[in-house]
């Protein structure tokens, strides 16, 4: 049984025609979850509403801004201690550099250099590796794979731009 249209009557408070009505009142005898859902309605619609004692806001206003200050102590004490953790364990790992640079700096720069000059050896040759397969595969690839592969990413490039456009409308509110 779809209990939705008749839920939807009872709690939006809309005036119904005579045959929606009628519909409503034969759907309530027969369903015990829509009649409590009715009576629960009534009850709020027809209770008293009682004014708050006198001095409620300004009680409110004090115990929120007591615990406002209390979210701010804690957050404060939390975000000391994670700094002073991360502090702690980035000296802990920077010791024994630190032991090196003290002991011998001369030998930490010459590592230092011969690293940095080791990877600039690595990227020219993996640069020069690239161009000669840049070169070299056209010849061992069919033309028809060529196709696949530019269509495939043409149909994902047009999806990618397509997502960030709904992201954007959906982050806009639009």
């Amino acid at each position: 049984m779809d209990h939705q249209p008749f839920e939807d009557w009872l709690l939006n408070a809309e005036t119904l025609d005579p045959r929606q009505r009628e519909e409503l009142n034969a759907h309530l005898q027969g369903c015990r979850a829509c009649s409590a859902l009715s009576a629960v309605d009534h009850a709020l619609q027809t209770a008293r509403q009682v004014e708050p004692r006198r001095g409620f806001v300004n009680r409110f206003q004090l115990r929120l801004a007591g615990n406002k200050q209390g979210l701010r102590r804690r957050n404060a004490l939390g975000f000391a201690l994670l700094t002073l953790s991360i502090s702690g364990l980035l000296t802990a790992a920077a010791l024994p550099l630190l032991r090196s640079v003290v002991q011998s700096p001369v030998d930490l720069a010459a590592s230092w250099l011969s690293g940095l000059a080791g990877l600039w050896a690595s990227i020219q040759a993996l640069f020069h590796a690239g161009t000669v397969l840049l070169r070299v595969a056209p010849g061992f690839v069919p033309v028809y794979i060529w196709a696949i592969l530019l269509f495939g990413l043409t149909g994902w490039s047009v999806a990618w731009v397509y997502s960030l456009m709904r992201y954007t409308r959906i982050a806009q509110g639009a």
